[in-house]
C-alpha cells in the first residue's frame, strides 16, 4: 500500500536536484510513517520481554540507518547531491526495516 502511493512522486524524479530532494524526503516520510505505526502496533501486541528486545534492536537499527545514510552520501559531501542521496537512503532503508518487522514479528 504504500509503495503504490509512492507512484504519485515519480513526476519530482526526473525534475532538478531540489524536485528529487523532495521526492526522495516525501517517500522516507511515507516509510517513516509506516515503521512508526508497525512499530507501535508491535510493542503491543507482543510480549514484554520480546517488546523490550525490540526496543533495544531498534535503537540500534536507528544508528545503523543514520550511519548508513552518511556513508552513503559521503562521496557528495559539500555538493548538491549529498542531501538527496542521504535522503533516499534514509527512505530506503527504513522501507527495508518495515518489511525485516513485518516478516520477523508478524508471522
Amino acid at each position: 500500500q504504500v509503495e503504490e502511493s509512492m507512484s504519485n512522486l515519480d513526476y519530482l524524479y526526473d525534475g532538478s536536484t531540489v524536485e528529487m530532494k523532495e521526492a526522495a524526503g516525501k517517500c522516507y516520510e511515507r516509510w517513516d510513517n509506516m515503521l512508526n505505526e508497525i512499530y507501535s502496533l508491535l510493542r503491543h501486541e507482543l510480549s514484554a520481554s520480546v517488546a523490550d528486545d525490540l526496543k533495544n534492536k531498534q535503537i540500534q537499527w536507528l544508528k545503523y540507518r543514520d550511519k548508513t545514510a552518511e556513508n552513503d552520501a559521503s562521496e557528495y559531501e559539500g555538493g548538491t547531491m549529498y542531501g538527496l542521496i542521504y535522503v533516499d537512503s534514509l527512505g530506503m532503508t527504513t522501507k527495508e526495516r518495515c518489511y525485516d518487522l513485518v516478516n520477523t514479528y508478524m508471522k
